[in-house]
Formats: structure tokens, C-alpha cells, sequence
């Protein structure tokens, strides 16, 4: 289980280098059966300005650029981002900007009711209380909030974790946001789903992946361990494994308060700095 903070910084930035492309044929078929899912409980993204948080490469923000009006990708991770402007770029989409940053660092003020839809996907940028009530705050219409839910699965991958001493787990998503949203009194509507991927490559960049996930969960690789696993798991020159998880998919309509300066949401007409 990656942990927090600035270690989980240096992973995605790691990441951000191999993470895959939102046109990917593979990632673009999960990136629309999550949509029509969430589509399924009342999200309606079509002629919508969407803010994308923890964009990534653009995987949604992209994706959905041809019927969405704008949207705008916000990720702590300048190489993720490097990768998004560069894919934009190279389709011509012209609907889409980015923004670095931490969400958990913006104001509140600069963002209110700037979007129609908040959307937070696989990402470890909205967790707390003050997330989510930042993403209604976002908001004029809903927030989408997808992710992990309790089930994560790799059999190639906890064997290594075990050896060295670290649980194999998903990162907090579905029992952490539910009860904030219920604490918040706010009427959801959820489903869960299985999803899968598969990893494939040569062991030694693997072996990389490896190492820097070990790292950031404070574990010492043992590489002489490593190696003669990999080496064991690999046919022809090529490695796989893979990952089976839930997911889960929420969606639900932000509390409509009137924007006063006493609330601190207050409407400003300051554009956010995109790039």
C-alpha cells in the first residue's frame, strides 16, 4: 500500500513517465464503461464544463474533451501534466487546459461554482472532509468521485510485497468517502464494479516499478531475491501479471447554498492560473 505525503509524490512522478496514455485503446474502453456508468446514476457530462482532479495524463479530461464544452486538469504532477498538453496537442483539442497543484492547497474562494462537474478518479487528492466539501464547492451541478473499494488483488505482486514484509492493499477510497458523505447529510448514489488490468514488459523495467513501490513504502528491495523471482516468472523475455480490483463509483449533487463572504465560497471573477 503506497503511503502518503511526499513519498506518494515521488511515485507518481515516477509513474507519471509509463502511466498510460488516455487514447491507449485499452485505457480508453475502461475510461468509458466507468462514464456510462456514472452516466447510469445521473451524471450528464455532454455540454458540461468538467474539472478534472488528479487528472493524470488526461485519461478522462481528454477522453471526454469532444463532449464536454471545457475542461480543465488539475495534478500536482508536472510530468503528468507535460504528457496531458502534449497528447492535447498532438489531436488538437482545444477545450482542455491544466493546472499544477495540490488540491489541498487551492482556495476555496478562486474555485466556487466555477464547474459543472467536480470528478475525482483513482486519486489520493481528495480524501478528507475538507476535499470534498472543496469539490462541492467546485460545482454547480455534481461530483463524481470513483474509487477503490476495498479489494485489490495481484498474486505476483503479494508474493514480493510478503517477502519483504509489506500488506499488499488498495489505497483508502470507498470506506473513507462514504461515511464523509453521509456526515455530510448528502444523498449518493453508488455502484460497485470489478475491473482488471494487465502489466507487460521486459523484468527489468519491472523490476524498476518494483523497486521505487518498495521504496516509498519504506521497504529495503532485495534485489538478489528479486532478480531470481522475476527471473522465474519470465517467458520468452517478457513478464506479466495482473491486477483485479472494485472499484466504486459515486455520484451526488453538492449542497446548493446561496454564496455569501460570511460562507467563504463566495463568486470571484479572478481566472484560475492555467497553463
Amino acid at each position: 500500500m503506497i503511503s502518503a505525503g511526499k513519498n506518494e509524490r515521488l511515485f507518481w512522478e515516477y509513474k507519471a513517465k509509463k502511466y498510460p496514455a488516455p487514447f491507449n485503446p485499452a485505457t480508453l474502453k475502461r475510461t468509458f464503461r466507468l462514464v456510462r456508468t456514472a452516466e447510469k446514476l445521473g451524471a450528464e457530462f455532454r455540454g458540461r464544463i468538467l474539472l478534472d482532479i488528479g487528472c493524470g495524463t488526461g485519461i478522462y479530461a481528454l477522453a471526454l474533451a469532444g463532449s464536454v464544452k471545457s475542461a480543465l486538469g488539475l495534478d500536482s504532477s508536472y510530468e503528468m501534466l507535460r504528457r496531458f498538453r502534449t497528447e492535447a496537442k498532438k489531436r488538437r483539442i482545444k477545450n482542455v487546459k491544466t493546472l499544477q497543484g495540490d488540491w489541498s492547497n487551492l482556495k476555496t474562494g478562486d474555485l466556487a461554482k466555477k464547474f459543472d462537474i467536480s470528478l475525482a478518479s483513482m486519486t489520493h487528492a481528495v480524501t478528507t472532509l475538507k476535499d470534498l466539501r472543496k469539490m462541492e464547492a467546485a460545482s454547480r451541478e455534481l461530483c463524481v468521485y470513483i474509487g477503490w473499494a476495498g479489494v485489490r488483488k495481484n498474486p505476483f505482486l503479494e508474493k514480493i510485497y510478503a517477502h519483504h514484509g509489506v500488506k499488499y492493499l488498495p489505497p483508502a477510497g470507498a470506506e473513507r468517502i462514504i461515511p464523509l458523505l453521509k456526515r455530510l447529510g448528502r444523498n449518493f448514489k453508488l455502484i460497485y464494479l470489478k475491473d482488471s488490468w494487465q502489466w507487460f514488459g521486459r523484468p527489468g523495467d519491472a523490476l524498476k516499478d518494483i523497486e521505487v513501490s518498495l521504496r516509498v513504502n519504506d521497504a529495503a528491495p532485495d534485489l538478489s531475491w528479486l532478480n531470481k523471482f522475476l527471473g522465474n516468472k519470465t517467458k520468452d523475455g517478457t513478464l506479466t501479471h495482473t491486477t483485479t480490483a472494485r472499484k466504486v463509483i459515486i455520484v451526488w449533487r453538492p449542497e446548493q447554498k446561496r454564496l455569501t463572504r460570511k460562507s467563504g465560497l463566495q463568486a470571484e471573477n479572478k481566472p484560475l492560473p492555467c497553463g
